[in-house]
Formats: structure tokens, sequence, C-alpha cells
């Protein structure tokens, strides 16, 4: 193992935050190597792979290699962050160190047997892809993520499902009391079933990885990995072994009693309603009625009413925080909250956005 390496600082640091991702205490303990990142020469410029149990994350940047070479990720990464943006970093390696000197700073890391290293995770024979503005593939991930479950009981809603129906490629996350689905159109079929679920972790790592590229992106799946590919990067992720649940029937064919207002005006409310709310009780609740009117809110004794429009006479109660998430990943100036009856679910949809839709099982309010 040998290799010399040449890039600027900037790059380095950046390319080394997007190849980092969720490693345990307990598996680097077990498995050392999960810690390293391997540099490699890649046609004129440098690839940075990390590989865990889950999932293996490769991003590129220009530079000079030849070799390569596999070092600590999170003692590079943080060295490089303290290094000025423009600064030429080389690195020199050989199996018993690796050499990193830039300016007039050098120093001396351990490097890892490449032998040593896990095999890289690769997608395999490809069942199905769709590629996408890179922005509308990160809100697959990052709108609905609010709602995904965190619980081992339920390790199938523990991600994100992603599936096609008819010309349109849906996501959708649950933990049993809110759910969110998302959906934009799809050219072409990346799933046609209930299986290609990302686990919360990666994609926790692939929102990271969108959010830093632009243009057009590459999604693909296989029988049970699922890749991101971008400019500059690609990822390779195990999926959740399992079949999501029919996530249709649990949002209601329509709801008539409808009220649509300022999305900050009412996270406000909630804002106001959280800050005087009792730290002893939980959860913090709040009730809400519609009418000609308008909306009103009421919680603990307090007491806010808004300008909307209404169609219909509602009422219903929420938990304060879930509510205002559900605000929250509305992207228009306005929401639109609906109510079949006083005990269905709460809807949550964007006025301006017919792709968005979020949902919330309501409460018994406590008298206030």
């Amino acid at each position: 193992m040998a290799g010399l390496f040449r890039a600027s600082s900037g790059s380095l640091a950046a390319a080394l935050d997007l190849a980092a991702h969720p490693v345990s205490g307990r598996q680097t303990r077990r498995i050392p190597a999960l810690s390293a990142v391997r540099l490699t020469a890649e046609g004129d410029g440098l690839s940075i792979t990390s590989t865990a149990v889950d999932d293996t994350v490769t991003t590129r940047l220009d530079g000079t290699a030849e070799g390569e070479v596999a070092v600590p990720l999170d003692m590079l990464a943080a060295l490089m962050r303290h290094f000025p943006a423009a600064e030429e970093v080389v690195i020199a390696a050989d199996h018993r160190a690796a050499a990193i000197a830039a300016g007039n700073s050098s120093f001396r890391l351990p490097v890892f047997p490449i032998t040593d290293l896990p095999e890289p995770l690769v997608l395999g024979p490809e069942t199905g892809c769709v590629e996408l503005d890179a922005g509308v593939a990160r809100d697959l991930f990052a709108r609905p993520a609010f709602a995904a479950a965190d619980d081992a009981s339920c390790p199938y809603l523990n991600g994100i499902l992603l599936h096609n129906v008819d010309d349109q490629l849906v996501a959708v996350a649950t933990d049993g009391f809110r759910f969110c689905r998302v959906t934009t159109p799809a050219a072409s079929t990346l799933s046609a079933d209930h299986s290609l679920i990302i686990p919360n972790e990666m994609e926790r790592a692939i929102n990271r990885l969108l959010g830093s590229t632009s243009g057009r992106v590459m999604l693909r799946r296989s029988a049970n990995l699922f890749a991101a590919d971008g400019s500059g990067f690609v990822v390779v992720s195990r999926t959740i072994g399992s079949t999501y649940p029919d996530h249709e029937r649990w949002i209601p064919i329509k709801a008539t009693n409808v009220v649509t207002t300022n999305c900050v005006g009412v996270r406000e409310a909630l804002a106001r309603f959280k800050a005087v709310a009792d730290p002893q009780i939980r959860p913090h609740e709040v009730s809400l009625r519609w009418n000609a009117a308008g909306l009103q809110l009421r919680a603990d004794g307090g007491e806010d009413r808004l300008a909307a429009g209404v169609e219909g006479e509602g009422e219903t109660a929420a938990q304060i925080h879930y509510l205002d998430v559900a605000i929250g990943a509305v992207r228009g100036a306005n929401v639109r909250i609906s109510v079949a009856d006083s005990g269905g679910m709460i809807l949550v949809t964007d006025p301006d956005d017919e792709g968005f839709v979020a949902g919330l099982m309501p409460i018994r309010p406590r008298s206030s």
C-alpha cells in the first residue's frame, strides 16, 4: 500500500464530511477498519470511500493522486477543517503511516491495511431507476422524514418507502400516529412494490449528499440495495428487508371541514402556547376550532384567534409539537388543515402543492 495525493484542504474537508456516516463505538471496537476512509486515484482526480455495515459512500474531488491509502476518517476530516480552505495538502503514505503536509505544518496518521477494509457495497443487477432534479430528489427524503418511526418492534416503519404509482414517484413515512406522503412526477419506474424502504440513518446521509449537489441525480435499486448517484458522489445502501403496509388506506378520501391560514401565523401561535406550557405536563396539547369567525386555538387556559378561510366547521385537538412539525414541512405561505369529523385524522396540506400531504391522529384534549 502506497499513495501520494494533492488537493486543497477545503475540497478534502467537504468530501470527507460527505463521506462520513454513523458508525457506533461498539462496531468500531469490533471492526476497527469501519472508522477508515479510503483514498484512491481515480482518473484525473481523487475518490474518497467509506464503508460501514449497511452502506458505502464515495465522493470525488479534483486533485492529483497515485495509488491508494486508508486512514482514520474522523482524524483526517478534523485536521482538514483547521487549514485555510485554499491550502494545498500533500498526503504521502506507505504501509507504516501517512505523512500529511500543508504550509508549515506536518502530521502523521496511522494507516489501515487495505485488506482489512470491509468490501464496498455494489448495487448489482438493477431492477429500477429514475432520474430527478437533485432538489426534487432531496424532498423525497427530507420532507417526510419527521413522520418515520424509531421503534425496534416495527422495523419496517423505521425508514422511508419509495414506490411508483402510475406516473408518480411516492415517498411515505409513518410512525403509526403521524404520516407524510410526498409525490413527484417520474418518467420511469424505480420500484413497483412496497419493498424499497430506506433506513432512517441512510435517509439522513442521503439527504446530506443530495443537499450538496445540483443538477440531475439518478436513483437506482436492485433486489436488496438502493443507490443515489449525483455529481461528485455515489451512495449505496442496504434497504429494510420487509414490506411496507398499504398507506393509502390511512388517508381519508375527503375531508369536508377545512381551514386555511398563514403558516407563519399558526406556527407562531403554537410557539406562544409552548412558551407558557407547564413543563410538568406532557404532552403539550392544543385544541382547534374553526367556523365563519376564523380559527381559534386553545390550550391550558390560553387562547389565540387567527384570520382564516373556512369550509364547513371543524373541531379537533393535537399534540403541539406534532402539529408544528407537520406544518413546518409545508413549503407554501399557507397551510390547509382539515378533518372529516371531530374524531377523524387531521390532514395538513399545502394549497399550492398537491404532491404533499401529512396527517396526525387527533387526541382527546384536557380541559382548558
